[in-house]
C-alpha cells in the first residue's frame, strides 16, 4: 500500500484543510512541483495558483494566494494569507471579480495600480481554476 502525506493548508484566519492525501501538486514561483510520500524536506515560495491533492484516487483543489510550502516527514504544510477549497468557491463571484479587475486595469496608468489589478486578476483566475476542477469531478462522477 502506498504511503500518504498529511496536507495542511493554513491561513491566519483558519486551518483550511488538514487531511491525509496521496500526493500534492502546487505551482511554486519557479515552476510546478508534485510531492509524493517520502519526499525530501523542502521549503519553497508559492505563486498565486491552485494546490491540487489526491485522496483515494479523487483529485481536489484549493485556490492559494501565494505563500510557502514546506515538506518534512510526510507532512506538507501550506501557509498562505488566503486560501479556499474548491467546494467553497462562488464561481459567479470569482467571474465578477475577474471582470471588474480587468476593467480597472485598462483605466490604470500608474505601475503600482496596474500591478495591484494584475494580482486581483491572478487571484480570480486561481479561484476559477479550482472551481473548474470541482465541476469536472462532479461531471465525471455523474457520467
Amino acid at each position: 500500500m502506498p504511503g500518504t502525506l498529511n496536507l495542511q493548508i493554513i491561513t491566519p484566519e483558519r486551518v483550511v484543510l488538514d487531511q491525509e492525501v496521496e500526493q500534492v501538486s502546487a505551482h511554486a514561483i519557479d515552476g510546478e512541483l508534485t510531492i509524493l510520500p517520502n519526499h525530501e524536506p523542502l521549503i519553497t515560495a508559492l505563486a498565486i495558483g491552485v494546490v491540487r491533492y489526491t485522496t483515494k484516487g479523487s483529485e481536489s483543489a484549493a485556490a492559494v494566494i501565494g505563500g510557502l510550502l514546506e515538506v518534512t516527514d510526510n507532512r506538507v504544510r501550506v501557509l498562505s494569507d488566503s486560501a479556499e477549497l474548491d467546494v467553497e468557491i462562488d464561481e459567479a463571484r470569482a467571474h465578477q471579480a475577474k471582470s471588474r479587475a480587468e476593467a480597472e486595469k485598462t483605466q490604470r496608468t500608474d505601475k503600482l495600480d496596474i500591478y495591484i489589478t494584475e494580482m486581483a486578476i491572478s487571484r480570480a483566475v486561481a479561484r476559477l481554476k479550482a472551481a473548474e476542477l470541482v465541476k469536472r469531478r462532479r461531471h465525471s462522477i455523474n457520467n
